[in-house]
């Protein structure tokens, strides 16, 4: 039953302090720690997981390059030559246009030159195509435009400058060779044809072209120049690199202007300070102490009042109190006190009314104290003189500030406008050059081009077509690197779908806590039904055994325990939660061998079994679990009745969780729970918490912020990353430090299997009278329940 005491609940946040108190000694250097490079380890441990997908996609992508290239079809080239400007000087003296403009002599080979880029366009435009394909497919119906964009090349013969000439060769590639040499005969007619009348059209449909585009170059440049006016009036901006540099020096002025108001005021400030200090009075009551002070009414008053003041103490010392001349003389002293008030508040007024609250107020000021209430008060006007002077400078840096903000932008966008408007400018420029040269080509360039070299494939001396060669060896080489980058990519989304840790090599890369040990599958467990130390010591033992693999797991927990051990070179480290993220990780087994290393290095070591959703540890040692920590914290029983010895040493004892009541789980967060761990801790050297997933329960939070740390335990090639990831990120949202992660090789299935029979006991506080069922009822003998030595 839960009580009221017991159930409050105790901040981690308390807890946390001492845990980061922990971490800090550990070294400033910790959080100093380099930033990792690109590591390419884990993608190579991939393809090599992955080798067999990897290398049968290879393999199928290229057995499919080898099938197509085998039932592919062989092709065919066929081309033609043309000659398109004058070689000679007879022709180009003969040359129309020549005798058109020449004034004599003969014309340059300048004159006659073409723009071959733009001509090779235009014999590959669409239009020029379309017209080609029309007349072939009168004989070849299927044929179509893209088939002769594919297939056909036009270019300028000549490989360099110094050895480009003037003709013009024209390919076509393709399958049917009567097919080839159809294309070329009906591409000679359209070029030649070009050549003697559409050249014109061409021309006239450029010049339309530039026609059309010159409107909107016009307009775009007008509409960039009206956008630069428009910056220019509202910015005033005409230099931005020269106002941008007067722009930063008055922020700096302002900054200067403002620290030194700053420095001032704080001079004032620490003035006002120490002249209230020395008068005692804020400015309101220095200035009504002054202006009491100066009054004559008011000092002849406090002057009598004095004076009857002194003539009650002598008259006291010579009657008693009741003396009729002593009450008059109190009479008259009250009468001359409401007289003072009177003109106290005749001086002061209702506005310095609060001033009268201070009784130094009411007192004679000396000349000094007049001076030193003087130099306070016009010190408090010059600091409100001040603070306005500072508000003002504020101010103004902010706009200064914003305007800083917003230069840059302004500034750019004006750059941008310029450089804009300078290419649409020498764009229409451009335009309106070339737009005179087509016309003047239209009007003179009328002589056709000549044919030297007819449409022709190649043959050899027998009189056979030949083939063009093949590409097949590319097609595989890019078949081969294309399936070998579909296979990689499939290797990686294949594993980011799983998303488990394969190794441990991919845990230490996943996570930033550092790995502490690697635990192998014990493969030699016999007497114990689960992985333990001492199944591994009997195998060791045993020579016909696996004496191999019980020494590395003997060894996978001597290294962990000496891990874990000179983690703190300044503090010793007392308290360990074993923690995993989700059910099954093999975080029991772990905690109870670790335990048990520990024990066998001579210290007093106790396993606490603080699942208490699903207790594990007790089947695992065989011992009754009849009360527990589940009691202690109900019952606020003595540990030393429940704390039971392990037959695994002698110095390794274990407290089981206890039979579980409704409610309990909540208890490892109360104060109770943090007296008994603070117990613990004072009766052995070392306690290790074995808790529940941290994933599912989150008790263990509570229960791992009061040790010096959590030992996170990860199952390879079980475990998925972003569980661990989660939880990891969990515990350092709640300040939880993380000692390192321990990579474990479980099985797929937690061993729940017991050697002896268990026998049923009827719980007394179960729901509805359920039966608990325990493992061994049978009580453990005396010298097991007894306890070591304290620890001193």
């Amino acid at each position: 039953m839960e009580t009221e005491n017991g159930a409050h609940i105790v901040p981690i946040s308390n807890q946390s302090r001492q845990v980061q108190q922990f971490a800090s000694d550990e070294g400033e250097d910790l959080s100093a720690q380099p930033q990792k490079g690109l590591n390419l380890a884990p993608l190579l441990r991939t393809f090599q997981r992955k080798a067999i997908i990897i290398i049968g996609i290879v393999g199928l992508v290229g057995a499919a390059a080898v099938w197509q290239i085998k039932g592919g079809k062989r092709t065919y080239q066929g081309d033609f030559r043309m000659l398109v400007e004058p070689v000679t000087t007879e022709a180009r003296i003969a040359d129309p246009s020549a005798l058109a403009n020449r004034e004599g002599g003969v014309p340059n080979r300048e004159f006659f030159s073409l723009d071959y880029a733009t001509q090779l366009e235009i014999l590959q435009s669409p239009q020029m195509l379309s017209t080609i394909a029309k007349q072939v497919r009168k004989r070849y119906p299927e044929f179509t435009e893209e088939l002769l964009k594919k297939g056909l090349v036009v270019l300028r013969l000549g490989n360099n400058m110094l050895d480009q000439t003037k003709i013009l060769e024209v390919r076509f590639i393709g399958q049917d060779p009567q097919l080839v040499e159809l294309v070329l005969q009906e591409t000679k007619k359209k070029y030649l044809k070009y050549s003697l009348d559409e050249r014109k059209t061409r021309i006239g449909e450029g010049v339309n072209f530039i026609e059309d585009q010159l409107p909107g170059l016009n307009k775009r440049v007008n509409s960039l120049k009206s956008e630069l006016q428009v910056i220019q009036q509202q910015q005033k901006l005409t230099n931005p690199q020269e106002q941008g540099t007067q722009l930063i020096e008055q922020v700096q002025d302002i900054e200067t202007s403002d620290l030194e108001t700053q420095r001032i005021l704080q001079e004032q400030k620490t003035l006002y300070a120490n002249l209230q200090k020395q008068l005692d009075f804020t400015p309101e009551e220095a200035i009504a102490a002054s202006a009491l002070s100066e009054e004559p009414q008011y000092k002849e008053l406090l002057a009598k009042v004095k004076e009857v003041e002194g003539q009650i103490a002598v008259e006291r010392a010579r009657f008693k109190s009741a003396n009729p001349l002593v009450e008059a003389l109190e009479r008259k002293r009250s009468n001359l006190v409401a007289l003072l008030d009177q003109q106290t508040q005749r001086i002061l007024g209702q506005n310095l009314a609060g001033a009268r609250a201070n009784s130094k107020v009411q007192n004679f000021q000396n000349s000094i104290r007049i001076g030193l209430i003087k130099q306070l008060v016009d010190t408090a006007n010059q600091i409100q003189v001040l603070e306005a002077r500072s508000q003002a400078i504020i101010q103004t840096r902010n706009d200064l500030n914003r305007k800083a903000r917003e230069f840059p932008a302004v500034a750019r966008r004006y750059n941008e406008l310029q450089q804009q408007l300078e290419i649409a400018a020498r764009t229409r420029d451009q335009l309106l050059t070339q737009r005179e040269t087509l016309r003047v080509q239209a009007a003179q360039s009328q002589v056709p081009w000549e044919i030297i070299s007819e449409p022709t494939i190649p043959r050899d001396p027998k009189g056979n077509l030949i083939p063009v060669a093949s590409k097949n060896k590319n097609k595989f080489v890019m078949a081969a690197l294309g399936g070998l980058l579909l296979a990689l990519g499939t290797a990686i989304i294949l594993e980011k779908l799983r998303g488990i840790f394969y190794c441990a090599d991919d845990l230490k890369d996943a996570v930033d806590a550092p790995l502490l040990g690697v635990i192998p599958l014990d493969k030699s467990a016999k007497k114990f039904s689960y992985a333990s130390l001492a199944s591994a010591y009997d195998a060791v033992e045993d020579k016909g055994g696996n004496n191999k693999n019980a020494s590395q797991f003997i060894e996978a927990f001597d290294s962990l325990y000496t891990n874990i051990r000179f983690l703190s070179s300044n503090r010793p480290i007392v308290s360990i939660a074993v923690g995993s993220a989700t059910l099954g990780e093999g975080k029991s087994m772990l905690a109870l061998n670790l335990a048990h290393v520990a024990a066998l290095a001579g210290q007093r070591v106790l396993l606490v079994d603080a699942n208490l959703h699903d207790p594990n540890l007790h089947l695992m040692l065989d011992l009754p679990n009849f009360k527990g920590l589940s009691n202690l914290l109900d019952d606020r029983l003595d540990p030393s009745e429940i704390i039971q010895r392990s037959p695994l040493a002698d110095n390794l004892f274990v407290l089981t969780s206890g039979v579980p009541l409704p409610g309990t789980a909540r208890r490892l967060a109360s104060a109770q729970m943090q007296y008994l761990m603070d117990e613990l801790n004072a009766l052995f050297d070392l306690v290790i918490y074995d808790t529940p997933p941290l994933a599912e329960s989150k008790d263990a939070n509570f229960l791992a912020a009061r040790t010096n740390g959590i030992l996170m335990v990860v199952a390879i090639r079980k475990t998925k990353q972003s569980a661990v990831k989660q939880v990891l990120g969990q515990l350092e949202n709640f300040g939880i430090p993380c000692l390192g992660v321990v990579a474990n090789h479980v099985g797929t299935s937690r061993v729940r299997k017991v050697a002896k029979p268990a026998t049923t006991i009827v719980g007394d506080k179960g729901d509805k009278g359920e039966k608990n069922e325990y493992l061994n009822f049978s009580p453990t003998p005396p010298a097991m329940r007894k306890f070591a030595p304290k620890k001193e």
